[in-house]
Protein backbone atom coordinates (compact mmCIF):
# COMPACT_ATOMS: atom_id res chain seq x y z
CA UNK A 1 0.00 0.00 0.00
CA UNK A 2 1.54 3.23 -1.07
CA UNK A 3 2.02 5.68 1.05
CA UNK A 4 0.68 9.37 0.39
CA UNK A 5 2.74 12.09 0.35
CA UNK A 6 1.56 15.44 1.85
CA UNK A 7 1.78 18.15 -0.04
CA UNK A 8 4.67 20.52 0.09
CA UNK A 9 3.81 24.16 1.43
CA UNK A 10 5.64 27.21 2.16
CA UNK A 11 9.25 27.37 2.26
CA UNK A 12 9.96 23.83 1.05
CA UNK A 13 7.48 24.21 -2.53
CA UNK A 14 9.72 27.48 -2.83
CA UNK A 15 13.09 25.34 -2.30
CA UNK A 16 11.48 22.31 -4.51
CA UNK A 17 10.11 24.34 -7.26
CA UNK A 18 12.43 24.91 -10.49
CA UNK A 19 12.03 28.35 -11.08
CA UNK A 20 12.69 28.04 -14.65
CA UNK A 21 8.57 26.37 -15.14
CA UNK A 22 7.82 29.98 -13.48
CA UNK A 23 9.83 31.55 -16.42
CA UNK A 24 8.59 29.53 -18.84
CA UNK A 25 4.87 30.16 -18.08
CA UNK A 26 5.09 33.45 -17.78
CA UNK A 27 5.92 33.71 -21.44
CA UNK A 28 3.23 31.51 -22.07
CA UNK A 29 0.85 33.56 -20.13
CA UNK A 30 1.93 36.90 -21.57
CA UNK A 31 2.23 35.25 -25.45
CA UNK A 32 -1.58 33.42 -24.85
CA UNK A 33 -0.32 30.40 -25.80
CA UNK A 34 1.98 27.84 -25.80
CA UNK A 35 2.77 27.84 -30.05
CA UNK A 36 2.96 31.52 -29.65
CA UNK A 37 5.42 31.74 -26.47
CA UNK A 38 7.15 29.06 -28.56
CA UNK A 39 7.87 31.35 -31.25
CA UNK A 40 8.72 33.64 -29.22
CA UNK A 41 11.57 32.51 -27.23
CA UNK A 42 12.96 30.93 -30.15
CA UNK A 43 12.19 27.19 -28.35
CA UNK A 44 10.42 23.74 -29.54
CA UNK A 45 6.92 23.32 -28.89
CA UNK A 46 7.47 20.14 -27.38
CA UNK A 47 9.70 21.64 -24.80
CA UNK A 48 7.54 24.63 -23.84
CA UNK A 49 4.77 22.07 -22.94
CA UNK A 50 6.77 19.74 -21.62
CA UNK A 51 7.90 22.34 -19.00
CA UNK A 52 4.14 23.57 -18.64
CA UNK A 53 3.35 20.06 -17.69
CA UNK A 54 6.16 19.38 -15.37
CA UNK A 55 4.62 22.98 -13.67
CA UNK A 56 1.13 21.63 -13.31
CA UNK A 57 1.90 18.61 -12.11
CA UNK A 58 4.00 20.28 -9.57
CA UNK A 59 1.51 22.32 -8.41
CA UNK A 60 -1.19 19.17 -8.77
CA UNK A 61 -3.24 21.39 -10.66
CA UNK A 62 -4.19 22.27 -14.52
CA UNK A 63 -2.83 25.82 -15.52
CA UNK A 64 -4.80 26.03 -18.77
CA UNK A 65 -7.62 25.21 -21.21
CA UNK A 66 -6.34 24.06 -25.16
CA UNK A 67 -9.05 22.66 -27.35
CA UNK A 68 -10.95 23.81 -30.24
CA UNK A 69 -12.10 27.09 -28.29
CA UNK A 70 -8.29 27.89 -27.70
CA UNK A 71 -5.92 28.81 -24.87
CA UNK A 72 -7.83 29.85 -21.91
CA UNK A 73 -5.81 30.24 -18.30
CA UNK A 74 -8.30 28.14 -15.46
CA UNK A 75 -8.20 30.31 -12.56
CA UNK A 76 -5.15 28.62 -10.74
CA UNK A 77 -3.27 29.71 -14.48
CA UNK A 78 -4.42 33.55 -13.47
CA UNK A 79 -3.46 33.10 -10.02
CA UNK A 80 0.24 31.77 -10.96
CA UNK A 81 0.28 34.36 -13.99
CA UNK A 82 -0.29 37.20 -11.67
CA UNK A 83 2.15 35.92 -9.21
CA UNK A 84 4.70 35.29 -11.69
CA UNK A 85 4.07 38.69 -13.48
CA UNK A 86 5.08 40.41 -9.89
CA UNK A 87 8.06 38.14 -9.78
CA UNK A 88 9.32 39.33 -12.95
CA UNK A 89 8.37 42.91 -12.20
CA UNK A 90 10.74 42.91 -9.23
CA UNK A 91 13.32 41.36 -10.76
CA UNK A 92 13.61 43.68 -13.54
CA UNK A 93 14.35 46.45 -11.25
CA UNK A 94 16.94 45.05 -9.72
CA UNK A 95 19.39 46.66 -12.49
CA UNK A 96 18.33 50.12 -12.00
CA UNK A 97 18.12 49.23 -8.11
CA UNK A 98 21.81 48.29 -8.33
CA UNK A 99 22.45 51.28 -10.26
CA UNK A 100 21.29 53.66 -8.14
CA UNK A 101 22.77 52.48 -5.10
CA UNK A 102 26.39 52.44 -6.13
CA UNK A 103 25.93 55.18 -8.99
CA UNK A 104 28.77 58.34 -7.79
CA UNK A 105 27.60 60.94 -6.36
CA UNK A 106 28.10 64.01 -8.54
CA UNK A 107 27.08 67.87 -8.08
CA UNK A 108 27.40 70.46 -5.87
CA UNK A 109 25.73 71.27 -2.74
CA UNK A 110 25.38 74.58 -0.94
CA UNK A 111 25.43 75.13 2.46
CA UNK A 112 25.65 78.54 4.05
CA UNK A 113 26.40 79.27 7.61
CA UNK A 114 27.98 81.49 10.29
CA UNK A 115 30.75 82.89 10.55
CA UNK A 116 33.97 81.03 11.97
CA UNK A 117 31.89 78.10 13.85
CA UNK A 118 34.20 75.26 15.49
CA UNK A 119 33.04 72.07 16.51
CA UNK A 120 33.56 68.55 15.67
CA UNK A 121 29.67 67.61 14.94
CA UNK A 122 30.30 70.01 11.69
CA UNK A 123 33.90 68.91 10.89
CA UNK A 124 32.99 65.29 10.89
CA UNK A 125 29.87 64.95 8.51
CA UNK A 126 31.80 67.41 6.20
CA UNK A 127 34.88 64.85 6.09
CA UNK A 128 33.03 61.95 5.96
CA UNK A 129 30.54 62.84 3.18
CA UNK A 130 33.93 64.31 1.05
CA UNK A 131 35.44 61.28 1.99
CA UNK A 132 32.55 59.01 0.52
CA UNK A 133 31.60 61.06 -2.35
CA UNK A 134 34.66 62.76 -3.58
CA UNK A 135 33.15 64.16 -6.91
CA UNK A 136 30.64 66.29 -4.75
CA UNK A 137 31.69 70.01 -4.94
CA UNK A 138 31.00 71.47 -1.47
CA UNK A 139 29.99 74.94 -1.79
CA UNK A 140 30.48 76.81 1.91
CA UNK A 141 29.05 80.56 2.40
CA UNK A 142 29.08 82.70 5.09
CA UNK A 143 26.22 84.75 6.27
CA UNK A 144 24.08 86.26 8.96
CA UNK A 145 21.38 83.72 10.65
CA UNK A 146 18.46 85.84 9.08
CA UNK A 147 19.98 85.45 5.57
CA UNK A 148 20.36 81.71 6.01
CA UNK A 149 16.73 81.13 7.04
CA UNK A 150 15.56 83.03 4.13
CA UNK A 151 17.98 81.33 1.34
CA UNK A 152 16.92 77.84 3.08
CA UNK A 153 13.16 78.85 2.42
CA UNK A 154 13.69 79.90 -0.81
CA UNK A 155 16.17 76.84 -1.87
CA UNK A 156 18.97 79.38 -2.77
CA UNK A 157 21.13 76.68 -0.55
CA UNK A 158 20.10 73.46 0.25
CA UNK A 159 21.66 73.51 4.15
CA UNK A 160 22.00 76.35 6.62
CA UNK A 161 23.34 76.14 9.82
CA UNK A 162 23.50 78.74 12.65
CA UNK A 163 21.35 79.73 15.80
CA UNK A 164 17.74 80.73 15.31
CA UNK A 165 16.31 83.38 17.05
CA UNK A 166 12.92 82.14 15.52
CA UNK A 167 12.02 79.42 13.97
CA UNK A 168 10.16 79.49 10.97
CA UNK A 169 6.75 76.87 10.37
CA UNK A 170 7.84 75.73 7.18
CA UNK A 171 11.67 75.04 8.23
CA UNK A 172 13.39 72.14 10.04
CA UNK A 173 15.75 72.57 12.70
CA UNK A 174 17.88 70.10 14.09
CA UNK A 175 20.09 71.08 17.42
CA UNK A 176 23.64 70.47 16.12
CA UNK A 177 25.81 71.92 18.48
CA UNK A 178 25.65 74.61 21.03
CA UNK A 179 28.41 77.41 21.60
CA UNK A 180 29.28 79.06 24.77
CA UNK A 181 29.78 82.93 24.81
CA UNK A 182 32.14 84.19 27.66
CA UNK A 183 34.13 87.61 27.86
CA UNK A 184 37.58 88.30 26.38
CA UNK A 185 40.36 91.42 26.41
CA UNK A 186 43.66 90.87 24.64
CA UNK A 187 47.10 91.32 26.60
CA UNK A 188 46.87 95.41 26.52
CA UNK A 189 43.98 95.32 28.51
CA UNK A 190 43.22 96.39 31.92
CA UNK A 191 41.55 93.64 32.79
CA UNK A 192 44.01 90.96 31.31
CA UNK A 193 44.96 88.58 33.68
CA UNK A 194 42.10 89.30 36.33
CA UNK A 195 38.74 87.35 37.04
CA UNK A 196 35.15 89.28 37.33
CA UNK A 197 33.21 87.86 39.87
CA UNK A 198 29.58 89.41 38.27
CA UNK A 199 28.77 90.33 34.68
CA UNK A 200 27.98 93.65 36.01
CA UNK A 201 31.83 94.58 36.98
CA UNK A 202 32.20 94.63 32.34
CA UNK A 203 29.46 97.52 32.03
CA UNK A 204 31.97 100.01 32.69
CA UNK A 205 34.47 99.18 29.71
CA UNK A 206 33.66 99.40 26.17
CA UNK A 207 33.14 97.09 24.19
CA UNK A 208 33.27 94.76 20.87
CA UNK A 209 30.07 94.01 19.54
CA UNK A 210 29.47 91.45 16.47
CA UNK A 211 26.46 92.58 15.21
CA UNK A 212 23.63 90.82 13.19
CA UNK A 213 25.92 87.65 13.84
CA UNK A 214 24.98 88.27 17.49
CA UNK A 215 23.06 85.76 18.59
CA UNK A 216 20.20 86.33 21.04
CA UNK A 217 20.92 84.95 23.94
CA UNK A 218 23.91 86.64 24.21
CA UNK A 219 22.03 90.01 23.17
CA UNK A 220 19.60 89.13 25.87
CA UNK A 221 22.74 88.38 28.73
CA UNK A 222 23.95 91.74 27.59
CA UNK A 223 21.11 93.59 28.13
CA UNK A 224 20.40 92.06 31.49
CA UNK A 225 24.04 93.06 32.45
CA UNK A 226 23.88 96.41 31.02
CA UNK A 227 26.84 95.49 28.85
CA UNK A 228 28.07 97.23 25.63
CA UNK A 229 26.17 100.13 25.85
CA UNK A 230 29.85 102.22 24.97
CA UNK A 231 31.44 101.01 22.02
CA UNK A 232 34.69 100.10 21.41
CA UNK A 233 34.05 98.60 17.91
CA UNK A 234 32.08 96.45 15.72
CA UNK A 235 32.37 93.32 13.06
CA UNK A 236 30.09 90.76 11.76
CA UNK A 237 33.03 88.38 11.50
CA UNK A 238 34.54 86.89 14.27
CA UNK A 239 37.93 87.06 13.13
CA UNK A 240 37.90 90.69 12.96
CA UNK A 241 36.34 91.13 16.25
CA UNK A 242 39.04 88.75 17.60
CA UNK A 243 41.55 90.94 15.86
CA UNK A 244 40.26 93.81 17.41
CA UNK A 245 40.16 92.25 21.28
CA UNK A 246 43.22 91.05 20.69
CA UNK A 247 44.85 94.61 19.85
CA UNK A 248 42.79 95.84 23.24
CA UNK A 249 40.37 97.92 21.83
CA UNK A 250 37.75 96.60 24.22
CA UNK A 251 36.39 93.52 25.90
CA UNK A 252 34.47 91.15 23.52
CA UNK A 253 31.98 88.11 23.69
CA UNK A 254 33.40 84.96 21.71
CA UNK A 255 32.17 81.49 21.46
CA UNK A 256 34.66 79.35 23.68
CA UNK A 257 35.84 76.69 20.90
CA UNK A 258 36.61 79.66 18.59
CA UNK A 259 38.82 81.37 21.27
CA UNK A 260 40.62 78.64 22.49
CA UNK A 261 43.34 78.27 20.65
CA UNK A 262 44.34 82.36 21.46
CA UNK A 263 43.90 81.61 25.16
CA UNK A 264 46.48 79.30 24.98
CA UNK A 265 49.40 81.20 22.91
CA UNK A 266 47.83 84.14 25.17
CA UNK A 267 46.67 86.63 23.18
CA UNK A 268 42.94 86.40 24.77
CA UNK A 269 42.11 86.40 28.35
CA UNK A 270 39.11 84.92 29.83
CA UNK A 271 37.28 86.96 32.43
CA UNK A 272 34.67 84.92 33.47
CA UNK A 273 34.14 81.18 33.59
CA UNK A 274 31.10 79.33 31.58
CA UNK A 275 28.78 78.66 34.50
CA UNK A 276 26.43 81.38 34.04
CA UNK A 277 27.66 82.39 30.62
CA UNK A 278 25.13 82.65 27.64
CA UNK A 279 24.59 79.78 25.35
CA UNK A 280 23.82 79.97 21.87
CA UNK A 281 22.48 76.69 19.92
CA UNK A 282 23.39 75.97 16.43
CA UNK A 283 21.09 73.99 14.43
CA UNK A 284 21.00 72.56 10.82
CA UNK A 285 17.95 73.96 8.72
CA UNK A 286 16.63 72.33 5.75
CA UNK A 287 13.31 72.92 4.07
CA UNK A 288 11.11 69.48 3.80
CA UNK A 289 9.54 70.64 0.85
CA UNK A 290 12.81 71.61 -1.10
CA UNK A 291 12.76 69.72 -4.60
CA UNK A 292 14.26 66.21 -4.34
CA UNK A 293 17.94 66.52 -4.74
CA UNK A 294 20.06 63.11 -4.38
CA UNK A 295 23.41 65.06 -3.19
CA UNK A 296 21.74 67.36 -0.99
CA UNK A 297 19.70 64.40 0.94
CA UNK A 298 22.77 62.48 0.91
CA UNK A 299 24.67 65.33 3.17
CA UNK A 300 21.58 66.14 5.30
CA UNK A 301 22.03 62.39 6.89
CA UNK A 302 24.98 62.92 7.47
CA UNK A 303 24.48 65.36 9.32
CA UNK A 304 21.62 63.64 11.29
CA UNK A 305 23.96 60.54 12.02
CA UNK A 306 25.96 62.82 13.93
CA UNK A 307 23.18 64.49 15.66
CA UNK A 308 21.73 60.81 16.56
CA UNK A 309 24.85 59.44 17.72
Amino acid sequence: MSQEVEPKTGKRFAQSLDWKLIRMFHNIARAGGVSEAARQINKGQPTVSMALHRLEEHLNTSLCKRGPGGFELTESGKIVADVSEQIFDAISRIPNTLNQAVEELRGRVRIQMITNLVNDRLNRPLKNFHNDHPNVELFIAISTWDVIQRNVMRNEVEAGIGPASQHLPDLCYELLFSEVYIPYCGRSHPLYGKEISSPSQLAMHRHILTGADEPLELIKFRQKWGLGKQIAGLSEHLEEARRLTELGVGVCFLPTAFAASAVRQGSLHELMDEKHAPVSNIYLITNPKAPFNRVQNALIEYFRKEIVA
